[in-house]
């Protein structure tokens, strides 16, 4: 049931593709302006209802020598069935009527509100790649990167589960993260169920009889956002991690604590399978890597400025990109297979 013959495309691609009207172009703009990992994160359609199901390959057949008046063994390969299912995110606001008549411009004061919509579910929607998890209390929540880098393999086998995640021996009391994701349609990406649509959609209910939290109704304009979404991993040499990286670090890291993230970067960069990856991280980390700018034998990281003017931090060759989502107050994550999945 693997999906092939099919393009990923960012909010952006979509929102070209999709030749929506002026309103929903903005609204995908701010979402990729307020969230930076919603600029790079591809989508694709699924080819379930409520979700995707992907054919991944586990093992290669491999060939066998020979000889002449002796045949060869069959072989074949082997793979495993994925399934991810998409989260529907839903919201409502209503705005009295009566207010509305106050306003000189009543569409661009309704529009303003409808902003803040979107810039929440762009929070949302951040938060939950990187630290959502299907449990019994949250049973409609997809799996984030978070869940799904939590065995640390530290081994020099690429085919072992953990192979592109490190575990950085932080000994403190609070920890955060750094996610390395190669977006794709055959590697990883963000994903709308069969013949839903991409991105967040908007519906005007128009003018309704609405209760104030007293009972007492009112006339008022309302809006319904709406949006599916899930993420899968179809090959997990496409998203890597460092954890453990211990917060106390970002306030006096010495010269060998920083030079130890450097090292590791490198490392989980090499054990991916693509090198066009992007590395996302907290605020305080971001600093941390600027801070290497200044060291006159930093050589990995760079200051890189754009056509457009926009100056772009790279290390090692990867754009890095500061997400407020991910936590400087995570605990530390034991090297255990309980509680990670899909590897």
């Amino acid at each position: 049931m693997t999906t092939f013959n099919q393009m990923a495309y960012t909010l952006l691609d979509w929102r070209e593709r999709l030749n929506p009207d002026g309103n929903v172009a903005d609204i995908i703009e701010v979402l990729a302006q307020s969230n930076p990992i919603l600029q790079d994160m591809t989508f694709v359609e699924g080819n379930l209802p409520t979700g995707i199901v992907t054919t991944r390959r586990s093992s290669l057949p491999e060939p066998s020598i020979r000889r002449i008046n002796q045949g060869v063994p069959y072989t074949k390969s082997t793979a495993e069935q994925l399934v991810d299912t998409a989260t529907m995110y839903e919201a409502r606001n209503k705005m009295d009527v009566k207010l509305l008549a106050l306003q000189n411009d009543p569409a661009r004061f309704r529009y303003s509100e409808d902003l803040a919509f979107v810039a929440g579910f762009g929070n949302r929607i951040a938060r939950d790649v990187i630290y959502g998890h299907t449990t019994a209390d949250t049973p409609d929540e997809f799996n984030g990167f978070d869940i799904r880098h939590r065995y640390f393999g530290n081994t020099d086998d690429p085919t072992a589960e953990g192979y592109t995640t490190i575990d950085m021996g932080g000994t403190g009391s609070k920890f955060t993260s750094i996610y390395f994701v190669n977006w794709g349609e055959r590697t990883c990406s963000g994903f709308f169920p069969k013949n839903g649509q991409a991105g967040l959609k908007k519906e005007d209910l128009g003018q309704q009889t609405v209760s104030d939290p007293d009972g007492n109704e009112y006339e008022a304009m309302v809006t319904k956002w709406n949006w599916d979404v899930g993420l899968t991993v179809r090959d997990y040499r496409a998203v890597g991690a460092l954890r453990n990286i211990d917060a106390a670090w970002f306030s006096n890291a010495t010269s060998a604590q920083k030079q130890k993230i450097i090292e590791s970067v490198i490392r989980v960069h090499d054990r991916l399978r693509d090198s066009n990856a992007i590395m996302y991280c907290s605020r305080s980390m971001y600093t941390l890597f600027k801070l290497c700018l200044i060291d006159k034998n930093n050589v990995h990281v760079d200051l890189v400025t754009l056509q457009n003017g926009i100056k772009e931090l790279r290390v090692d060759g990867m754009t890095v990109r500061k997400l407020d989502c991910i936590r400087e107050d995570e605990s530390k994550i034991a090297n255990a297979k309980e509680g990670r999945v899909n590897k």
